[in-house]
């Protein structure tokens, strides 16, 4: 390989390296909601896989209902989770044109 191509490449892998970093600020501030039970419990999620917000209709809220209460949790945690990684998989996606990059330690 020549020292040009060597120079180029070097420097889109740099490129890449930035708008992953980039990418990965960014998905902080996106945001997925999962809902369930007919939106009696709402949790909010960010893109890097944070819960940021959990929201329950005071009407569930017994001691009678703590069962119940903690698999709606359990179940709309789990969804906004889920959501969470598929919206980091699809901006890392964007940003790496489809390349299937390992899991880089800083990264994700």
């Amino acid at each position: 390989m020549h020292d040009g191509q060597l120079g180029k490449l070097l420097q889109q892998a740099q490129k890449l390296q930035e708008d992953m970093q980039k990418a990965q600020a960014e998905l902080k501030n996106k945001r997925v909601e999962a809902v369930v039970d007919a939106g009696s419990v709402k949790v909010v999620a960010n893109g890097r896989q944070e819960i940021i917000d959990i929201v329950m209709d005071p009407g569930i809220i017994h001691p009678a209902n703590s069962k119940v209460l903690r698999e709606l949790l359990l179940d709309a945690v789990n969804k906004a989770l889920e959501k969470s990684r598929q919206l980091a998989n699809s901006e890392m996606s964007r940003v790496t044109g489809g390349l299937k990059i390992p899991n880089i330690p800083g990264m994700m």
